[in-house]
């Protein structure tokens, strides 16, 4: 049995819509209201599958509870009924299922209970039968994948919020901000227009997989309230949190930080707002690497040298911090391994940018390496 809830300012309406729907045994009204107030006060405590809606309404407009509807439960149909045919774009562009047209013959309301079936059925199958847990990569290629099955986003748009909500998941997010960061060249009027279109795909997109309830939206706010999945992200941060904890953290918490961080995060998606992400991401990175260069140095100098070689390239001209790792390896009595990452880092700068070392360099190079 699909549970039906009805909403029409004038009482003759509901009741006259809600006696034609008596035809369809599928279909159980379970409540009926003339007041949107009533029902938003009351909407946390029904359980319903399909809302029947008008457009013109009092407090709000059928469109701002439809959303609001949407936001909370995804996997609700939502079907409009309506005399008025200028909001039927915006209907679908937020999830609406069906748009009715008043009067309404039986033969049309017909089409639209067999495709509320339609959708219920596929509701029920999504959520009996995923189990498996989301699994999203963020390092590297961004990618996301379900019952080992890369997820598809409709638009590019859409992904891109997902990979917003990702990294920020749990923290109130306004809507504004949102479209600010998303369309800065749009008018606002369109923009959140396109906000409203790329997050009903995005609902979708996640009930389609088992995950219906975790974008909320509250007094303008969104919030992503992370699921149940793995997060390569996640992982990594939970590992580097319990990396700073500790004054001499082992080599195998180090190691296990940097084979999740790769080559960086979200390498191919030049989102302008992860830039501050990914330069807090790039600290910590090259913290791991001296932490492993410092952990490595008197115990295993080829690992102390891999360390020190992936510092050098991710910024290979940096000369005071080449001189400050060449002291490292100095004070540690290494002086022919200094004398070669000296001539390597010379051989480099000549070949890449026809240069020399500074003259600060080249009389350290004397003072250890060269007068010796």
């Amino acid at each position: 049995m699909i549970r039906a809830v009805l909403i029409d300012n004038e009482p003759l309406a509901l009741h006259y819509f809600q006696n034609k729907l008596q035809a369809f045994q599928q279909i159980q009204v379970i409540q009926t209201f003339t007041s949107v107030e009533v029902f938003l006060n009351e909407l946390p405590t029904i359980e319903f599958d399909v809302i029947f809606l008008e457009t013109k309404l009092n407090e709000l407009t059928g469109l701002e509870v439809a959303d609001i509807i949407k936001t909370e439960r995804p996997h609700v149909c939502v079907i409009f009924i309506t005399s008025y045919k200028e909001f039927a774009i915006q209907s679908y562009e937020i999830g609406g299922l069906d748009y009715l047209l008043k009067p309404i013959n039986h033969a049309r309301l017909e089409k639209t209970i067999a495709r509320i079936e339609h959708e219920y059925s596929i509701q029920q199958i999504i959520q009996q039968a995923s189990k498996t847990i989301l699994n999203v990569q963020c390092f590297d290629q961004f990618a996301a994948y379900s019952n080992n099955s890369l997820v598809a986003f409709k638009t590019e748009k859409t992904k891109e919020i997902f990979v917003y909500f990702i990294l920020h998941p749990n923290i109130p997010i306004h809507r504004d901000y949102l479209i600010e960061i998303l369309w800065p060249d749009l008018d606002y009027i369109r923009a959140k227009s396109n906000l409203h279109t790329a997050l009903s795909y995005l609902r979708k997109t996640l009930s389609n997989i088992g995950y219906a309830n975790c974008i909320i939206f509250s007094n303008k706010y969104y919030i992503f309230e992370k699921p149940n999945i793995l997060c390569d992200l996640y992982d990594f941060q939970r590992y580097y949190d319990d990396f700073i904890k500790l004054d001499f953290p082992p080599i195998s918490l180090i190691n296990q930080c940097l084979s999740i961080y790769k080559n960086g995060l979200l390498l191919f998606d030049d989102y302008e707002w992860a830039t501050a992400y990914k330069d807090k991401l790039t600290k910590s990175y090259i913290n791991l690497l001296e932490k492993g260069f410092q952990a490595t140095l008197l115990t295993d100098i080829d690992k102390a040298l891999e360390f020190l070689n992936s510092l050098l390239d991710f910024d290979p001209y940096n000369e005071q911090k080449l001189e400050h790792y060449l002291h490292t390896l100095i004070n540690a009595e290494l002086h022919e391994q200094a004398y070669k990452v000296f001539l390597d880092y010379e051989r480099k700068l000549k070949e890449d940018l026809a240069l020399t070392p500074s003259s600060t360099l080249i009389d350290f190079a004397k003072k250890f390496f060269i007068e010796k």
